[in-house]
């Protein structure tokens, strides 16, 4: 278990990480509710948010090949409009990759060694909030998908 001090340096950085994307996960928390009222509107807003996560993804989305896999079949659903159950699936895997081969062994370098700067972890840390922001959103969707 990291020592107090390594707690609170982290608990630092993630505060200002979860500040950079409140913007971000205001919109996906203000879809949720929209979609109540105008679940059309709420998907091409969902759609608009997963095109911008995956335009502004950082690199440790794209360098380990499971991240990669996953990411294709979301850009490929995104850009034929699609809102599935497979998108979930893929955001549940990407975000688990994710966590798993790139947040966490970053993590863990930050806090044993200074060779990573906190601006590196903190967008690492953003791409994590994004693919979580968006898999609640779409989740939601498919709850109260209307019955055609």
């Amino acid at each position: 278990m990291p020592a107090p001090k390594e707690l609170e340096r982290l608990g630092g950085l993630f505060s200002i990480a979860s500040e950079s994307s409140r913007h971000f996960l205001d919109r996906c928390s203000e879809t949720k509710y929209l979609a109540v009222r105008n679940y059309s509107k709420a998907t091409s807003i969902t759609i608009e948010l997963a095109r911008q996560t995956l335009k502004e993804a950082n690199t440790g989305l794209t360098k380990h090949a499971d991240c990669k896999r996953y990411l294709s079949t979301l850009q490929n659903a995104v850009e034929l409009g699609q809102m599935d159950s497979n998108v979930i699936t893929a955001l549940e895997n990407l975000r688990s990759k994710y966590l798993e081969k790139v947040l966490r062994p970053a993590v863990r370098k930050y806090l044993h060694s200074d060779e990573l700067k906190p601006s590196v972890i903190e967008l690492l840390y953003n791409d994590a909030l994004k693919i979580d922001g968006l898999l609640e959103v779409v989740q939601f969707l498919k709850k109260i998908e209307p019955v055609v």
